[in-house]
């Protein structure tokens, strides 16, 4: 058995799961599209359930290492408690993900998994939520607390972060519709700085707006 079989299978478990979806994908598929026999995911996994789990927990610690000197700082930032810091951290952190999302530096079909698991979960939803989500939804609420001078509280700040998040998951799901609409020919470095200049309107618009 080849040393990398475990990465190979979950590797073809995300091709599988992102064109399929978790109920529509199975392991018989997976391994046959890894080449590998179809023993190893129980072996290696415990089975469908299980490689469906590691690639979500696979999702969140790629993410949170893209990020994780950004994500470092964010205390230091709230510590200081200067707003227009934490204003100019905020659309730093927004930008991020939006690369992220909108950019090739994960794969699509990972990016594909995390949106169909966010706008339908399953009994899994907590991996991506405890792990990454939620942990960034905070940080983005306090973020524009300290930004507004408290204009906006932690509580409200919970609200006004769905509709960033929304956004973003919005440019990466429907790029396509986008695309057109636009007429680009695709997400290039152009087209990813108007999208980054809209959200950070948006965080500059929330912020002043904030009551």
């Amino acid at each position: 058995m080849k040393k990398d079989s475990k990465s190979e299978l979950l590797y073809s478990a995300f091709c599988e799961f992102a064109k399929n979806g978790f109920f529509g994908a199975t392991t018989r598929d997976i391994a046959k599209r890894a080449g590998i026999n179809i023993s190893s995911i129980l072996y290696y996994f415990g089975g469908k359930k299980g490689i469906y789990t590691a690639a979500l927990e696979n999702i969140v610690e790629t993410v949170k290492a893209m990020c994780s000197d950004v994500l470092s700082r964010c205390q230091i930032v709230l510590d200081r408690g200067d707003p227009q810091e934490a204003r100019a951290f905020l659309k730093e952190l927004v930008q991020r993900f939006l690369l992220i999302l909108c950019g090739e530096n994960i794969s699509q079909d990972m990016k594909t998994v995390f949106l169909s698991e966010y706008s339908k979960p399953t009994e899994d939803f907590n991996i991506l939520y405890d792990g990454l989500i939620l942990p960034v939804h905070k940080m983005m609420a306090m973020l524009l607390s300290q930004a507004s001078e408290g204009r906006i509280d932690i509580q409200d700040g919970y609200l006004y972060t769905f509709p960033l998040f929304a956004q973003m998951f919005v440019f990466a799901s429907r790029q396509d519709t986008i695309c057109s609409f636009m007429e680009w020919n695709g997400y290039g470095e152009a087209e990813k700085q108007k999208l980054i200049k809209y959200m950070i309107n948006q965080i500059d618009f929330q912020i002043d707006c904030g009551k």
